[in-house]
């Protein structure tokens, strides 16, 4: 990988631009000889990868080496091109999350809300109105799927409605609502021998009126706060089941969420930002994506011109899809010769809203003929853990539910939101997207059964797509069809 050939990848460095922030770098030239490459050896077909986003150099260096090894190939006059736009971040984030899920006071303010809410709806551990106990907390904590039974109360008591059977939450008077949660929670607190107006620190001052104390709030306080978030999410239906609800208002209340809505929100403007204008810069100022379609635009035409084959497929790992999004619009508007033969998305992190506004259009104007995703069933979504024991859902899910500015953002790749049922009917947007996918191409983990070879897939981690086996050889299968 060290010795990896620049023509098999562009590094995008600060900003977008071709500056360099860290052990590899491209430059204009770079990319000049990449094309000079491309005509001499009259490469007939170009895949395009950009691959997720938070990753380091060296895991986007080693994307570069797989879409080399994969899809390179002299005989079909093939080659391959990677985006490295890394931003190093994951670790840093996965880092925090797992500090924190060993910690003796998180787990036991997480424990807590989980007691809370579980009596609440009426849960409990050996009946007769006790509440969960610590012991089968921490045991359900440790299942491939943990609180199975409280997802399923919950959900019953949502479609019950607030007025049937328990009260999941009161939107007609949210302030005696959690009046009653805090007196609950300091009940059932100090029920365990504990303080309920025992101090934690938070890392930030709570934004809520009234009983902020900068970085502290009482433990009472701060349980009843977050079983008031989860609770609501559930009669808001923007909850993502009972746990992971109960982790992400957990971190969202010790805003441990700033650190990955931070660096998301750095990689999204990284994905715009490599295709910005370029009018007035020069050398490593450049925009690299924009330099790139400049190129790129230019040699289509010579080829067209020629009368030579030319075809364009473009691949996108998670993140990967809203830097495709934005390069899509940007060449609807700016590189108007340019037509791409398929987009494949892998588990896309953007937005429904970002690829309604930026990539539908450009299919219905021809910038390209061909759309599949690959991603995971609900099922599989629910299974591939984030951070073990913690976070038990998958990226996506963690995404949606604290690193956008909303929660329950409605994600492209998220199954259980796209397929628009249920309580996900209601929404127009999913609609939209729903059409879409299953009017193009849709191939779901796990499937290697398939009649369509270039519909397999068995990935069941969100990070395996773009090396897993047999969707790999989908996509080569796939980009191989005239």
């Amino acid at each position: 990988m060290a010795n990896l050939e620049k023509i098999y990848y562009i590094n995008v460095g600060q900003g977008g631009t071709f500056k360099k922030s860290g052990d590899y770098d491209s430059s204009p030239s770079d990319v000049d000889n990449l094309f000079k490459y491309l005509e001499e050896n009259d490469i007939e077909r170009l895949l395009v990868y950009f691959h997720g986003g938070l990753v380091n150099e060296t895991s986007g260096m080693g994307s570069a080496e797989v879409m080399r090894a994969n899809f390179v190939d002299a005989p079909s006059k093939t080659h391959a091109v990677t985006f490295v736009w890394e931003t190093g971040l994951w670790e840093t984030i996965v880092e925090n999350l797992s500090s924190k899920s060993s910690d003796n006071q998180f787990r036991k303010v997480l424990n807590f809300v989980i007691k809370l809410i579980g009596k609440k709806i009426g849960i409990d551990s050996r009946g007769g109105g006790e509440t969960l106990d610590t012991a089968t907390i921490e045991a359900e904590k440790r299942k491939e799927y943990p609180f199975a039974e409280l997802n399923d109360q919950l959900k019953n008591t949502t479609d019950q409605g607030s007025r049937g059977g328990s009260i999941l939450f009161d939107e007609e008077d949210e302030i005696g609502f959690f009046a009653d949660l805090k007196k609950d929670s300091d009940d059932m607190i100090q029920a365990e021998g504990e303080m309920a107006a025992e101090e934690i620190e938070v890392a930030a001052a709570d934004p809520d009126a009234g009983d902020s104390r900068g970085l502290l709030l009482t433990i009472g306080t701060l349980v009843a706060k977050i079983a008031f978030a989860v609770l609501k999410r559930y009669a808001k239906e923007t909850h993502h089941d009972f746990y992971p609800t109960v982790v992400e208002e957990t971190f969202r209340k010790l805003y441990i969420d700033q650190i990955g809505k931070w660096g998301w929100s750095e990689m999204k403007e990284k994905a715009r930002e490599m295709f910005a204008d370029n009018e007035g810069l020069s050398g490593d100022d450049l925009h690299a994506g924009t330099y790139f379609l400049k190129l790129l635009e230019a040699h289509y035409q010579k080829r067209q011109t020629a009368g030579k084959k030319f075809t364009i497929e473009l691949v996108g790992h998670s993140a990967g899809s809203i830097a495709i999004c934005n390069m899509l619009a940007v060449t609807s508007e700016n590189f108007k010769e340019l037509k791409y033969n398929n987009v494949v998305f892998l588990a896309p992190a953007c937005r429904t809203d970002l690829f309604i506004a930026k990539g539908i259009p450009a299919k219905e104007n021809g910038v390209f003929k061909k759309f599949k995703m690959f991603t995971m069933q609900e099922q599989y979504e629910k299974k591939d853990y984030c951070v073990r024991y913690l976070y038990t859902y998958s990226l996506l899910y963690l995404v949606s539910g604290l690193f956008e500015d909303e929660t329950d953002a409605k994600i492209m790749g998220l199954h259980e939101q796209f397929k628009a049922e249920d309580r996900y009917s209601k929404f127009e947007e999913l609609k939209v997207i729903n059409r879409f996918i299953t009017s193009n191409k849709l191939a779901l983990s796990k499937d290697i059964e398939n009649a369509d070879n270039s519909m397999w897939t068995d990935s069941l981690r969100h990070g395996d797509f773009d090396n897993n086996s047999a969707t790999l050889k989908s996509i080569l299968s796939t980009i191989n069809r005239v």
